[in-house]
Parts: structure tokens; C-alpha cells; sequence
């Protein structure tokens, strides 16, 4: 029995030993014919009698790495190939996404510039059938007589329509709109952007939205640039104070739906 007992402590201790096992990543191609990295055996120290010492156990790995220096290179040589390969991955997929930013830009830059297009496009019919509106609105031209009074136009460039008369009769009792909405009909200049003043300075005039009756209006006064009262009110060619035969300086004031005309008009 005591023989029995002894037999199997030996076995348990035989089963107990260490084992030291130098593993090597070795390198294979799979049937996706991608690279594959598998542990494979390499060496094992059964440790009868183990390593004595850390220089012996250094000992028997430098030993074991000089006897297997082609495996070691190879080794090597593998590690830079995956580094290599994981950099020309990651380089591919950073340039799939940068390319699909560039492409979403653009497509971004295509889709706002045929908005604005659309934009000038929907602008330009709105003036072209607010200026037939305009035209045909218009007060006929009297002849001249008592109550006519003849306005003529100095503009400071050349008008989109410079063929287009620059001065026009109108009767004493017609409006400033009226002027403002000649203008706009003839020359394509929004009347909404533009100042009338007379040759000294004296008087400015702005066109002036339509608000209700006369005697419902009340009077606004504005500054231009230059500091000059600018009448608020749309008020007759006498109430204005002008003359049988008076010229108007025509000044274009730039806003962003004027910029927006003068694109649509360019383009």
C-alpha cells in the first residue's frame, strides 16, 4: 500500500513539471489568400533539471535564437510586412473616406449653386413681369400744357437700358412713385434701391410703399449718407416742389436684393 502511495506522489510530480516553450508566429496564406498567423512550436525545456539560474535560462534562449537565426529573420521580416500592409490599409481607408468627404462637398457646392441659380432665375421672372405690371400702370404721358411737368434723369453710370428715354413728361398732380416706378419699368433699375435728388442737393426722395390713403400716411424722414433729409412720404411732383422742367440725380443704393438683380440680370 505504501509502495502504491509513493508510486502515484512520483507520478503526480512527473505530471507537475514545468515545461518551457518558445512559441513562433509562424506565417501562412489562407484560402482567401489573405495572411494568416499561427502559433507553432518552436523549442521546449522540459526542465529536468529546470534552469538553475536566470543566466542559465538566458543562456539557453540565446542559444536557441542563434540555432534558429533563419526562423528569427523570417520573423522579422513578417513583423515589418503586417506593419507594412496594416499602414497601406489604413492609408486606403483613410482615402476612401476622404474621398467620400470631397465627393459630399462638392455634391453640397453643385446643390447650392443650382439653388442660387434657381433663386436668380425665380428673381429676375418676378422683375421682368413686375416691370410689364409697371409699364402698363403707368400714367400716360400728357402733352405739354398747364399742370405738365417735365422730369429728365442724370444718372451716375450707364442704366441696363441705355437706349430707354431719360426724361419723360408727367402731370403736377402724378407721385414720386410714379416717377420711381417709370424709372424701374425703363431702365431696370429696382425702384426700391434707388434715391431721386435734385441737381443741388436741396431734396431727396425714396419710393415709397403703399400704405393706404394719403391722409392716413404719415410723414418719415430719413438721412442718406451724407447726412441730407431723404422725404419719406409719397407726395405729388408740386407737393415735392418741383418745376415745369426739373432734373433728378439718380443714385443706386446697394442691397443684398439689388446685388442678387444685378446677378441675375449679368448672368
Amino acid at each position: 500500500s505504501s509502495s502504491s502511495s509513493s508510486s502515484n506522489n512520483k507520478k503526480k510530480q512527473k505530471n507537475t513539471a514545468p515545461i518551457l516553450t518558445i512559441i513562433h508566429p509562424a506565417t501562412t496564406i489562407d484560402s482567401s489568400n489573405r495572411l494568416k498567423v499561427s502559433p507553432r512550436i518552436l523549442v521546449q525545456h522540459h526542465c529536468n533539471p529546470p534552469p538553475a539560474s536566470l543566466d542559465t535560462l538566458t543562456a539557453w534562449v540565446t542559444a536557441v535564437r542563434k540555432r534558429h537565426l533563419r526562423e528569427y529573420a523570417k520573423l522579422q521580416h513578417d513583423r515589418k510586412e503586417i506593419l507594412l500592409m496594416k499602414e497601406r490599409s489604413e492609408g486606403y481607408m483613410r482615402s476612401i473616406e476622404e474621398d467620400a468627404m470631397r465627393q459630399k462637398k462638392e455634391e453640397e457646392e453643385l446643390q447650392r449653386k443650382r439653388e442660387e441659380e434657381e433663386k436668380i432665375q425665380r428673381r429676375r421672372e418676378e422683375m421682368e413681369l413686375r416691370r410689364l405690371e409697371l409699364l402698363e400702370s403707368l400714367p400716360e404721358e400728357p402733352e405739354n400744357g398747364e399742370g405738365v411737368m417735365t422730369v429728365a434723369l442724370r444718372f451716375q453710370s450707364v442704366p441696363s437700358n441705355a437706349a430707354a428715354a431719360t426724361q419723360r413728361r408727367f402731370l403736377k398732380n402724378d407721385t414720386m412713385n410714379d416717377v420711381f416706378n417709370w424709372i424701374d419699368a425703363t431702365h431696370g433699375l429696382e425702384r426700391e434701391t434707388l434715391i431721386l435728388s435734385t441737381m443741388n442737393g436741396s431734396r431727396s426722395f425714396r419710393y415709397v410703399e403703399d400704405k393706404g390713403a394719403k391722409d392716413d400716411q404719415e410723414e418719415e424722414e430719413i438721412s442718406d449718407a451724407n447726412g441730407d433729409m431723404i422725404q419719406g412720404e409719397n407726395m405729388t411732383l408740386e407737393e415735392a416742389g418741383l418745376g415745369r422742367m426739373t432734373a433728378l440725380r439718380v443714385t443706386k443704393v446697394a442691397t443684398e436684393d439689388s446685388v442678387s438683380s444685378e446677378l441675375s440680370e449679368n448672368n
